[in-house]
């Protein structure tokens, strides 16, 4: 395989203050991590983007005034679910790794929050009536053909679903449990994916959202304001079979934050609107970098690390 051609951080950085006008060319396969651009400079309402793990190679994959954002691979890595408004209501499209060949994929109601589940051939969706009720349906990539999930609740604005890698259980969180907060706490639950066995992860008078499960299916990374702090997020990991959670690092995060793990699941991609930027934090030591520089009226947000398959290994 062709050795990787390094960018220069003067390139990143020139790419980032002409507001990524122009297309950057692939130098070569890497492990990427699709995020979404936005520019107050430019007036850009959102555009996809990836990168190579090491900050190298960015690459804009959509191109449109409306927005698009919300990007999400798809398990063998070759194509990216995102939610666009491009036809006037949030829905959700398909796209090759480069960007090409994008296909809709929802066109009734409105739809964002796209996850690919395990098998490849169905993405789940969440749903909304525009008139507070939220619930997730499934569409099949063969027939589209679109089953509800579960049932419409006007909670489900704060709820995500997350498959474990084997496609056998279901980790997501739940505001069924009070615990004495006005506002109610939300603890994180997983249960077998026909919705027996369900098992609370947390238990605490604190909020526990957006749970992500490793590579590996042996643990779950959460936000949580656990530390002591209401409001304020930072990110947690747990074994999935339960066990006290550990903080992973100081940074704090809002609960808009959105998160993904690196293929060897030895760090985590966060990035949050309130942020700016994207972290690539170690999810053993905590130590964090910048994934790429952002310049004064940009921020880059919802990272999704591209899953790690054998046309990518070297």
């Amino acid at each position: 395989m062709k050795k990787l051609m390094i960018i220069s951080l003067a390139f990143v950085l020139l790419i980032l203050s002409t507001n990524c006008d122009s297309l950057a060319q692939s130098s070569g396969p890497c492990t990427r991590i699709a995020y979404t651009f936005y520019s107050a400079n430019a007036g850009n309402n959102g555009d996809v983007y990836s990168v190579c793990a090491d900050g190298s190679d960015v690459t804009r994959l959509t191109d449109d005034p409306a927005y698009d954002g919300a990007p999400a691979w798809s398990p063998d890595g070759t194509q990216l679910a995102f939610v666009s408004d491009r036809s006037g209501e949030a829905q959700v499209y398909r796209m090759d790794a480069d960007g090409g060949n994008v296909r809709q994929l929802t066109t009734d109601l409105q739809n964002d929050q796209p996850i690919w589940l395990p098998d490849g051939q169905q993405i789940a969706v969440r749903t909304t009536d525009g008139q507070g009720l939220w619930w997730w349906r499934v569409v099949d990539l063969n027939t589209n053909k679109m089953d509800d999930l579960t049932e419409a609740s006007f909670d489900f604005f704060f709820q995500k679903q997350a498959w474990s890698p084997d496609g056998t259980q279901i980790a997501t969180m739940s505001l069924k449990e009070q615990q004495g907060r006005n506002d109610g706490s939300s603890q994180i639950y997983v249960k077998a994916i026909d919705g027996s066995n369900e098992r609370a992860l947390t238990d605490n008078i604190w909020a526990n959202i957006n749970p992500i499960w490793s590579p590996d299916g042996k643990q779950l990374a959460f936000l949580s304001e656990m530390h002591g702090e209401y409001n304020v997020f930072a990110l947690y990991v747990m074994d999935a079979e339960g066990g006290k959670a550990r903080q992973i690092s100081d940074a704090k995060f809002t609960e808009s934050a959105l998160f993904s793990w690196s293929p060897d699941g030895k760090q985590i991609a966060i990035g949050d609107i309130f942020l700016g930027h994207i972290l690539l934090i170690d999810a053993t030591s905590g130590r964090s970098r910048e994934l790429v520089p952002v310049a004064e009226g940009e921020t880059i947000m919802e990272p999704a690390w591209q899953p790690q398959h054998t046309d990518l290994k070297k």
